[in-house]
């Protein structure tokens, strides 16, 4: 990294040897030591855009001494293991936090950490081995939500994916922080961020909005809200159109009659599950 460049676009910043800035400041790590940057030296689009591309240096001293923390960000071999995965947790507290007894409620619920630590004031890393005791997403969501309104807290968590070859974890974290973060930035009230979703996000949305094809079939195609609505109910009841029917409560025949007038004016098959795929895709991101 250019560090005079750096120096330049942000003059306020400062070089350091170490990771310890103060609490109004963004840290991150360079090649040669830190580099600490007042948040209010920058407008929010820029600290998000950072903290997307550069990875934040960790405030508190200890986490380096976790175990974890070394294989992820000190190239430290990982040791072997069954796959893992990494629950990347957000945090807003409020002064009086009982983060002690929130920390051994998490504790009480995953019974495969690997590790767990904290890799800035308000972001908690769980380090989570493959075991049939792990719950799926869904569930992790519904019991941070409990928490949340236990502690009254708020949270927002991402579910990574489960990685088998841990030589590759640490450059495959780093893509999920990135992409973590940059969901954060352009969905700032979400609360829950599972991978598959996010990673739809990440590498599809940002090419498909960008294409004047894209955005063209969309108005041509999708800008019914009902079509939009028969075809979220057939993905969600995977093309079956009697279920569909039942959850938009229409007559199988009416339905089948909506459907047949577009897929003439589409020349699409929804019995196809790639243009099935292809429908879902489009209402969903350009729905947002």
């Amino acid at each position: 990294m250019d560090i005079d460049k750096l120096q330049q676009l942000f003059p306020k910043g400062r070089l350091s040897n170490s990771s310890e800035g103060l609490a109004e400041e963004l840290n991150f790590p360079l090649t040669n030591g830190y580099f600490h940057l007042p948040k209010d030296s920058l407008s929010e689009r820029e600290a998000q855009l950072l903290e997307i591309f550069l990875p934040i240096a960790p405030r508190s001293a200890t986490a380096k001494e976790h175990l974890y923390y070394q294989v992820l960000f000190e190239k430290a071999p990982a040791p072997k293991t069954p796959p893992l995965r990494i629950i990347q947790i957000k945090l807003r507290t409020r002064d009086n936090f009982l983060q002690k007894e929130w920390l051994s409620e998490i504790q009480d619920m995953f019974l495969k950490l690997a590790d767990s630590f904290f890799l800035t004031e308000d972001l908690l890393l769980l380090v989570e081995e493959k075991d049939e005791t792990n719950y799926p997403v869904e569930e992790i969501f519904g019991l941070f939500q409990a928490l949340d309104n236990d502690f009254e807290i708020s949270t927002q968590v991402f579910v990574g994916a489960f990685h088998q070859d841990l030589s590759r974890l640490a450059d495959n974290f780093k893509e999920e922080q990135q992409i973590f973060q940059k969901e954060l930035a352009h969905h700032t009230g979400q609360r829950d961020f599972s991978f598959t979703s996010t990673a739809i996000n990440y590498f599809v949305a940002t090419a498909m909005k960008e294409s004047p094809l894209m955005n063209s079939l969309y108005q041509d195609w999708f800008s019914d809200p009902e079509i939009r609505s028969i075809l979220a109910a057939l993905w969600q009841n995977q093309g079956n159109v009697s279920s569909a029917a039942k959850e938009l409560f229409l007559h199988r025949n009416t339905l089948i009659y909506r459907i047949d007038k577009f897929q003439e004016a589409t020349r699409l098959d929804v019995k196809n599950m790639d243009d099935l795929v292809f429908c879902h895709l489009m209402i969903k991101i350009f729905s947002e």
